[in-house]
């Protein structure tokens, strides 16, 4: 069993390496769940390439997270390289059906190659999306200063 971690403010963190499958086009995923009066956030970084035994097991982390009470989660898909085309509606379905059962989801950090990876799914419309974690958990005065050209 694992404990979590207690920050110096007195949130809880706990962090978990998950190896989905091996070899050259693996994939991977990091979770951190913190814990605060406002809730509970859970961030999932994926890495690698996603084939039908990761998706599988990226839905399962998530139904596992909504289980946990998570209610936001952060999709980081900055380190993503590749997700089977045939797989991008279940993937979406399994974003969705969290999002149904537990609250809110973000993605941030997805590539041009992905965005059209959904785009050419017919899944883009359904997912709200920020350019990076960062991006999305600074300031709206930041972020919106940060985007203008000159």
């Amino acid at each position: 069993m694992v404990a979590p971690l207690q920050t110096p403010d007195g949130r809880q963190t706990l962090a978990v390496n998950l190896q989905f499958t091996r070899g050259r086009h693996g994939a991977a995923a990091r979770i951190e769940l913190h814990e605060s009066t406002a809730g509970r956030l859970a961030m999932l970084a994926l890495r690698g390439w996603v084939d039908l035994s990761a998706e599988r097991r990226i839905e399962q982390a998530l139904d596992d997270l909504a289980a946990r009470g998570a209610t936001q989660l952060v999709l980081d898909f900055s380190q993503l390289r590749h997700v089977d085309y045939r797989l991008v509606p279940r993937l979406v379905g399994a974003i969705a059906s969290f999002e149904s059962r537990a609250g809110s989801v973000a993605l941030c950090g997805m590539s041009r190659y992905l965005h059209d990876l959904f785009r050419l799914s017919g899944c883009d419309v359904q997912l709200r999306s920020w350019s990076s974690v960062a991006a999305l958990l600074a300031p709206s005065g930041q972020e919106q200063a940060s985007e203008r050209a000159s």
